[in-house]
């Protein structure tokens, strides 16, 4: 999967990225997302990142910006499935424990990790 999809499922947001997220994509999802930060009843923005098979340091940025804008406006803000590269990446930069991550388990619920 490339690319950028939302969904909004009852009062969370979910954002499913996936490929490579770099500089050229990120100011068009952060259009994107800011629409969807402002709207009434939502109280949790998460992150799918299942699918991201790399990241730059623009898209670290995103993340934290995006992180950061959502807890302002009140909003949960957690990474959801980080593949094995992405996970490698976040502990590396020392940010695992900036971000609340979780998985989806087979029935649809999520737990954190």
């Amino acid at each position: 999967m490339e690319g950028f999809e939302v969904r909004r499922e009852g009062e969370r947001v979910v954002m499913v990225l996936g490929g490579e997220i770099v500089m050229d994509m990120i100011q068009e999802y952060k259009v994107r997302m800011e629409h969807l930060l402002s709207a009434d009843g939502c109280h949790e923005v998460v992150a799918d990142l299942s699918g991201v098979t790399f990241m730059d340091s623009s898209g670290i940025g995103f993340l934290i910006g995006l992180r950061r804008r959502a807890e302002s406006a009140g909003r949960r803000f957690r990474l959801q499935n980080p593949s094995p590269q992405i996970k490698k990446l976040l502990n590396m930069l020392r940010l695992s424990d900036f971000f609340a991550m979780g998985q989806n388990r087979e029935d649809g619920s999520d737990r954190s990790a």
